[in-house]
């Protein structure tokens, strides 16, 4: 599909600089360099194309600042990066939130934090930070931000309207599960509008990237998503190691795989639990939290934790794994394959869930992907079998033959079904993972203690439980990433939220929100 797509630019975008690049190296498999007064265009063939926007991002090079887009095909391996330099003082760009709905969020993102005016986007208001801030935090010269700005950034006044009322979802509302707000515009019982405020957990986690070593990184990811750490943790790792040429051993790999898979599981009961909560079922809760402390006791005797993870290493991982943990991990693979056939009694069967679950929430196949770059069993849902794990396998994942459940209608049902089906592939990776294992060494030899990536850009993605977890990171030949980016599933897959909600009722909108499965801190980053 590259050589294809490669052919396809050159004969239709005749004013653009396009070259091929080398995936091993830098993650993605062409580069385009777009002008102000081609990026739209450039865009719009992307979304002729059906190509979903992965990314968007900034990078400040002082003289000069850098948008970098990253689009991305679902039908086969193939990832663009298109980049647009604009001059830093009043730096501008046209809009494309009018092509890739995503953009609208990814544009207010870089607004704030870089100060980029985005001509044509119609709300240029706070995503995640305040009037408070004098200074766009990710500008490396700590450039103030101007008044003109402050009051087009706080130029949000929600309108009265007769018949109408507001109320706040969250920042506290249990269902929210974090602090998301989410400022909901209502006639009665039904839904005008939905609003998602986010911001209230921000830690800045690319900015103290750039303040920290490679090593001095590590225990970030996990405080992104507490659910899914290791996936984090190995999206940080493997990004690196692909920039610095490192390969970790086979046995480590396979080890990843394990924790992986295993974190998988436990991440989804944690969903299940708050979920079936969310609609008033709390014995649900009290299983789904049984077997994840199962999950735990193996982690921790591996990782040291049971949350947060940081076992994964530039090159290998913390520590080996003994008899110990492969027994405990048998153990619950045998007494889990029996317990999806209680949940399926208790959960699946249950005709109160039936009613809040089947034929809520639909989304469209087209919508998901085009528009808002969804990834995950919610886009699973809608019948797409997109899975970076067989699409872009990493680690061993290309040595396991696994299935990708799908959907059929993009319900509530449907990313429910997905993701009980997904803890049975789970256990199936985790066994054919341990039958496989082999011996040797887990980590590499000769890490050096200080890394030092060659100058240059990459993105590297990993399946995690929500979908698509990526890393940008550009380097300057020093010990700390010049810039890192991070992609989150959470970010895009909530951006769909406000049109779901939009006209239903407001338990059918918490219902819906909660088979969203969102960590807010990996939001917030």
């Amino acid at each position: 599909m590259v050589k294809k797509t490669l052919e396809e630019i050159k004969n239709n975008l005749k004013d653009v600089d396009v070259s091929e690049t080398s995936y091993a190296e830098r993650g993605y498999h062409i580069a385009i360099d777009a002008k102000k007064d081609n990026l739209v265009s450039v865009v719009e063939f992307f979304d002729g194309r059906k190509l979903y926007l992965a990314d968007m991002c900034c990078v400040d090079y002082v003289e000069y600042l850098e948008l970098v887009y990253i689009f991305k095909s679902y039908e086969a391996l193939c990832r663009i990066k298109v980049t647009l330099k604009i001059e830093p003082d009043k730096p501008s760009a046209p809009t494309i939130s009018h092509i890739y709905t995503i953009a609208h969020w990814y544009e207010r993102e870089i607004h704030e934090f870089f100060g980029v005016y985005f001509e044509g986007h119609n709300k240029l208001i706070y995503l995640f930070l305040h009037d408070g801030i004098d200074h766009y935090p990710l500008r490396k010269n700590l450039t103030p931000v101007t008044q003109e700005d402050k009051v087009l950034l706080n130029s949000f006044k929600p309108e009265e309207e007769e018949d109408a009322f507001f109320i706040n979802l969250g920042p506290q509302h249990p269902s929210t599960h974090g602090v998301l707000r989410v400022v909901l515009k209502m006639n009665g019982e039904y839904i005008v509008s939905a609003d998602p405020v986010l911001g209230y957990l921000h830690r800045m986690h690319e900015k103290m990237a750039e303040n920290r070593t490679y090593q001095q990184f590590l225990p970030n990811p996990a405080r992104m998503d507490y659910p899914g750490a290791l996936f984090f943790n190995l999206a940080h790792v493997a990004a690196v190691e692909k920039l610095c040429g490192i390969e970790a051993p086979e046995r480590a790999q396979y080890i990843r795989v394990i924790t992986c898979e295993l974190n998988r599981i436990a991440s989804h009961l944690l969903w299940i639990g708050a979920f079936l909560a969310d609609l008033g079922g709390l014995t649900p809760f009290l299983y789904a939290f049984d077997d994840r402390e199962n999950i735990l006791d193996i982690l921790e005797t591996a990782t040291g934790s049971r949350l947060t993870y940081c076992y994964f290493r530039f090159g290998g991982l913390y520590n080996d794994i003994d008899d110990n943990f492969i027994e405990m991990t048998k153990k619950f693979v045998k007494r889990m394959y029996g317990r999806l056939g209680m949940y399926e009694k208790l959960i699946t069967k249950n005709v109160i869930f039936i009613n809040r679950a089947k034929g809520i929430g639909i989304l469209e196949n087209d919508v998901v992907v085009h528009k808002y770059g969804c990834t995950g069993p919610i886009m699973r849902s809608t019948g797409m079998p997109y899975d970076i794990r067989k699409v872009e396998p990493y680690a061993v994942y290309n040595k396991i033959d696994f299935d990708v459940p799908t959907g059929t209608t993009g319900d509530n049902m449907d990313r429910y079904m997905i993701r009980m089906k997904e803890m049975e592939i789970s256990l199936h990776i985790v066994e054919e993972a341990m039958k496989g294992l082999p011996s040797g060494p887990f980590n590499a030899e000769k890490i050096p203690k200080k890394l030092k990536p060659p100058k240059g850009d990459i993105y590297h993605a990993v399946e995690s439980t929500r979908g698509e977890t990526g890393v940008y990171i550009v380097s300057d030949e020093s010990d700390k990433p010049y810039r890192m980016k991070w992609r989150v599933p959470s970010y895009s897959n909530l951006m769909i939220f406000p049109a779901l909600a939009q006209g239903t009722l407001l338990a059918d909108a918490i219902a819906t929100m909660g088979t969203f499965d969102l960590v807010i801190p990996e939001i917030d980053r």
